[in-house]
């Protein structure tokens, strides 16, 4: 019993860097509405009391389905929490 226990969390433990792998993308961006982005490509960005405004702007996406720590960085200065992308 203990053996399969052991073996059972070192598979969880062992697993986790790959659900930790977020997918990080250079994106050019319009904001649609307040806290709704769009990319160029027609993903929909929804972010978190996210003020920042684009018009064509470039910014990095990291992103990963129900992963915590999900952003959109505009510039060193502004960083906005998404939380979810339809694309």
């Amino acid at each position: 019993m203990d053996r399969t226990l052991t073996l059972i969390v070192t598979s969880i433990v062992l697993s986790f860097p790959m659900w930790a792998n977020a997918e990080i993308r250079k994106v050019t961006i319009k904001k649609v509405e307040q806290d709704l982005y769009q990319t160029s490509d027609g993903a929909l960005i929804q972010t978190n009391y996210c003020f920042a405004e684009a018009s064509g702007n470039d910014a990095v996406l990291k992103f990963t389905k129900y992963a915590c720590h999900n952003t959109l960085r505009f510039d060193a200065q502004t960083l906005c929490e998404v939380i979810d992308v339809v694309e």
